[in-house]
């Protein structure tokens, strides 16, 4: 199993290459090196503002970087676990695979107001292992292209159950049971991964 920390590291990598503060500075630089490069040919004059504007601009992209890394990591990591389970669900869809389960506990994510809660005090590890087992298992699925839904169907039972329980317990009670259980299934390779590419899954993060 990969290690929770490990992975949380990367998810804050991918984040902050991917996600909006990271959008922003690749529009805003591509921007200002184009109107760079039409003032180098046509205005030269102002080939020195424009540089002045280019710095400036790349000073912000590192503050939203920062801002949206704060941003992230607030309550035990809360805002990158979203972040996370929303890459998950894309490559999901991605796949046709409609998942009434995950798209319920993807809204208590967002909603809930008791999980919430939760993560302001500490680390809520039975939610952890669920995305953590989803990113895992999305991300070895897709690489099966056109088989990937069946790699994902087969291997998703211990997630959904997960969900469940989720559901049906208190959020005390589901931390001990789903933590436990969660874990002991994330130790081991994905039942059904008839290439193996759950290992350069693994290794990649």
């Amino acid at each position: 199993m990969l290690n929770s920390e490990v992975w949380l590291h990367q998810q804050l990598r991918e984040q902050l290459w991917k996600g909006p503060a990271a959008v922003s500075a690749y529009l805003s630089i591509a921007t200002q090196l184009i109107g760079i490069a039409l003032s180098a040919l046509f205005l030269k004059a102002l080939t020195g503002p424009s540089l002045y504007i280019l710095s400036i601009s790349g000073l912000l992209c590192v503050l939203l970087a920062w801002a949206d890394r704060l941003v992230s990591c607030r309550n035990h990591n809360l805002g990158l676990l979203q972040f996370s389970l929303a890459q998950s669900r894309h490559r999901i869809k991605a796949m046709g695979i409609r998942s009434e389960e995950i798209d319920r506990f993807a809204k208590r994510l967002w909603l809930d107001s008791r999980i919430a809660f939760k993560f302001k005090n500490s680390r809520f590890r039975s939610v952890e292992l669920i995305i953590q087992g989803l990113d895992l298992l999305t991300r070895t699925a897709e690489r099966y292209g056109t088989g990937g839904r069946k790699v994902f169907c087969i291997n998703q039972e211990p997630i959904i159950n997960a969900i469940r329980l989720l559901d049906y317990l208190t959020l005390e009670n589901a931390e001990e049971v789903i933590e436990q259980g969660l874990a002991n299934s994330l130790t081991s390779l994905p039942e059904f991964d008839p290439e193996g590419w759950a290992l350069t899954v693994y290794r990649e993060s």
